[in-house]
């Protein structure tokens, strides 16, 4: 017979192991079940962050997110535009599978059997809901491409009443904008009717490339996009499925506006221009392009011409404004990880932030994007959250087509059929464990019927730019290639020399050239 105490101990034993297997079944449920996901992109954003060795940024929020996660250290558009690069993203299909190569094809109609991946999670149990850019407003359907969101996505316009509506959805300034007031009159009394044309009438008088002005961070539209990110993250919960919450802000894109504190964490006088600002030695013309995106401001001296320098007093101003934008979107990333740690959110969300491209600040003359060199196709990209290394760098080369592959493998949803590879095997400590593309291809299209596509591997950019309509879905065609490059990154990062046709870089051309074919007719 077993006494009372045995009882007792015998009990306390049973509820100990079924305390600990309820326990690990909890545990199991909770790796098993799908991950929330937090999608931040921020427009034109090159790797100019502390946490990527700009130790002149001030990205205290940047920052901590790479310590919470990681960071790839060569990630590589797809294409450095706009609208081509978020529809690649939006769908981790390349841009010659989109068919969007320019500001105005919208996927759907250009592609209208792919399915975006927001749309895709909607079918796997997921809540989705945005603001801001996600995708390129001008190549988008309506409700910013509304199969994305179960949850209709919102444009913000509630700005901070102190200081009303900025001047074209973009100035503060005072003087400004009663300046624009007055040019709106002026092109009513010329006859001009419509307000567009008079919007149309006044910019081409009055465009500023940069603002400094005294407001708050609501003043302008990256504060309202943070605004209703927590509303919708409100809403979001009230569901109690998995969700996917999109922001998307559209700084550091010009003009470069930002409050006042932001500006004030640099030194005009002690801000680094771009080091090598000259046309490379022989690199093919068709590499350039003539920044017309920033000859659009009219403080812009727009009879330069490719290879000419910018005053250096304007290119410190508008260095300094890109810099100050980057540190206004930084304070608002602050909010939104204050805000998920707030809520205990931070164990079961899946966080990526990315830039759809990067941005040329003078170096080769060059400004904006536009380009298959370096500073326009590098961006910034970051993971963090559960079954993710903390404060790791990761070299090899990737591709934002990757992010939602990768997205999905974190959060526990099945990946349909994409273009794209997850990334999973490099977010770990194990050294060993890898992917097997060791490069990643980026294009570019110019005057329509020519398209380079680039080559980057960990060392080298070997690039090929192809005539008379070429895209990889034709067969692979030597005689429409008419031009090429190679920059060795190890001797060379400024890519100050096109090595294509040096002797001691033949081996290195046939192997690089013998990778992007074979790339290019996997798509064929």
């Amino acid at each position: 017979m077993i006494s009372n105490k045995g009882i007792c101990l015998l009990a306390s034993a049973l509820f100990a192991i079924t305390n600990c297997k309820s326990q690990q079944a909890k545990s199991t449920s909770e790796e098993s079940s799908p991950k929330n996901i937090l999608f931040i992109a921020v427009d034109d954003l090159k790797p100019l962050l502390n946490a990527y060795g700009a130790h002149q940024m001030h990205t205290p929020n940047f920052d901590r997110l790479a310590e919470m996660g990681v960071i790839f250290e060569n990630a590589e558009v797809q294409q450095a535009v706009c609208g081509p690069s978020r529809a690649s993203i939006m769908t981790a299909m390349y841009p010659d599978h989109t068919k969007v190569w320019d500001l105005q094809t919208n996927f759907r109609e250009s592609a209208p059997d792919l399915i975006s991946m927001p749309e895709y999670l909607i079918t796997q149990g997921y809540e989705t809901t945005g603001t801001g850019k996600i995708y390129h407003q001008g190549s988008t359907s309506e409700g910013h491409d509304a199969k994305s969101w179960s949850i209709p996505y919102v444009s913000p316009d509630y700005y901070d009443p102190k200081y009303g509506e900025p001047a074209f959805g973009a100035y503060q300034n005072p003087e400004t904008k009663e300046k624009y007031k007055t040019l709106e009159k002026e092109a009513l009394d010329k006859g001009i009717k419509k307000e567009g044309q008079q919007r149309a009438y006044a910019l081409k008088k009055l465009r500023p490339s940069t603002e400094s002005a005294d407001v708050s961070d609501e003043a302008y539209n990256a504060g309202l996009y943070t605004i209703q990110t927590l509303k919708n993250l409100e809403t979001l919960q009230k569901t109690g499925k998995p969700f996917f919450l999109a922001v998307g802000y559209q700084k550091p894109h010009l003009p470069f506006v930002a409050p006042k504190k932001y500006w004030d964490l640099y030194k005009r006088e002690d801000i680094k221009l771009a080091e090598f600002q000259e046309l490379s030695e022989g690199t093919p013309d068709i590499a350039y392009h003539s920044f017309g995106e920033l000859r659009a401001y009219t403080d812009i001296d727009n009879n330069l011409k490719v290879g000419e320098k910018l005053p250096e007093a304007k290119q410190r101003e508008l260095t300094h404004g890109y810099m100050a934008c980057v540190s206004f979107i930084d304070a608002q990333l602050g909010v939104l990880l204050d805000t998920f740690e707030e809520k205990d959110l931070l164990d079961n969300t899946i966080i990526v932030l990315w830039g759809d491209h990067g941005y040329h600040l003078g170096d080769h003359t060059e400004w904006n994007k536009h380009s298959n060199f370096e500073q326009a196709t590098r961006t910034v990209l970051m993971f963090a959250g559960p079954g993710i290394s903390k404060n790791r760098k990761v070299e090899n080369p990737v591709e934002l087509v990757d992010i939602f592959p990768t997205l999905f493998e974190l959060a526990g949803v099945k990946t349909p059929k994409v273009d794209g590879k997850s990334l999973v095997p490099l977010m770990d400590n194990d050294e060993k464990s890898t992917i097997d593309v060791d490069f990643a291809v980026s294009q570019y299209r110019r005057h329509k019927e020519k398209m380079g596509y680039s080559l980057r591997t960990n060392r080298y950019r070997y690039t090929e730019w192809f005539d008379e309509g070429y895209r990889s879905y034709k067969p692979y065609d030597e005689g429409v290639v008419i031009a090429r490059e190679l920059y060795d990154y190890e001797v060379d990062p400024l890519e100050s020399k096109n090595l294509v046709n040096e002797a001691e870089y033949a081996s290195i051309v046939i192997e690089l050239k013998s990778k992007l074919k074979k790339h290019l007719q996997k798509y064929n």
